[in-house]
């Protein structure tokens, strides 16, 4: 069965495909688990953008109209050439005069070449501008992808993703090597990967997960998919299940450690609560 971007519901859907739609604002499901994937939106605000500089071509081109076949550098340098030319008018060529004159001739030729610098300078800060906006892009697009995929994981409730999405515009980060984590002084543990930085939100945002998921309930099959209470926090210490997500990724276990206040191997924290 071939899968539409946009249903009405999931009725009728091969219940191993709902994870990758998201349910809108309308009540409809919009296909959001496939990676890459343009919407219509992308669609439409590309044709928008096209539309606009087809219209801005055609007030440009009708706005010089009025110049016909001639070339606008040939009366650009003309009109450079006036101030001389009112000079050599004059008929008073003195040693004041032919050093304007000398000036002026200068202007006359550097003028193209400061147009063409000007050209050049303006096409690069236009072109500096679209390469910031399309990093900026696809740095979030990077980002949700990972959150998205940490939460689904985390068998986190379909309409809580705009939320954590959200938050994860504020708190997480890109670095040069294409890592996705925490950043600093954001309220949780700098340096968390998505799926750790959601086990330390769950005791913040308990509601983003179905309340029969929440507290202990969760449990573990893999560091790839950790759910409830961190086994290094206060509440949550577990020797066994430390060991398990050490021996498999310890780097995350560092990360889990520190973001329960203590290290890997290290003291078992105090539990603030109590």
């Amino acid at each position: 069965m071939a899968l539409k971007i946009k249903i009405p519901n999931l009725d009728g859907l091969e219940e191993h495909f709902h994870s990758l739609y998201t349910q809108q604002s309308d009540g409809s499901y919009l296909l959001t688990g496939v990676e890459g994937m343009k919407t219509q939106t992308d669609l439409d605000v590309l044709t928008t953008s096209l539309a606009k500089e087809r219209k801005d071509h055609k007030a440009t081109k009708d706005k010089y109209a009025v110049l016909g076949d001639k070339d606008p550098v040939d009366i650009l340098s003309q009109l450079d050439r006036v101030s001389e030319l009112e000079a050599a008018a004059s008929g008073k060529i003195d040693e004041t005069r032919i050093n304007e004159m000398v000036e002026g001739r200068l202007r006359t030729k550097l003028a193209p070449v400061e147009r063409e610098r000007d050209q050049l300078k303006t096409q690069l800060e236009a072109a500096q501008t679209q390469v910031n906006d399309f990093s900026a892009r696809e740095k979030r697009r990077t980002i949700h992808d990972k959150v998205r995929e940490a939460a689904i994981a985390s068998k986190m409730m379909p309409e809580a993703y705009d939320d954590v999405l959200m938050y994860a515009d504020a708190m997480m980060d890109l670095t040069e090597d294409g890592r996705v984590v925490t950043k600093d002084q954001v309220g949780v543990t700098p340096g968390l990967d998505p799926t750790v930085w959601l086990t330390e939100m769950q005791q913040k945002k308990r509601y983003w997960w179905p309340g029969s998921q929440s507290g202990n309930s969760f449990g573990s099959d893999g560091v790839g998919n950790l759910g409830g209470e961190n086994p290094w926090s206060a509440t949550g210490w577990n020797l066994t299940k430390q060991a398990e997500v050490h021996s498999q990724d310890p780097k995350r276990a560092d990360q889990m450690a520190r973001s329960a206040g203590t290290t890997v191997g290290g003291m078992k924290p105090v539990n603030k609560a109590a």
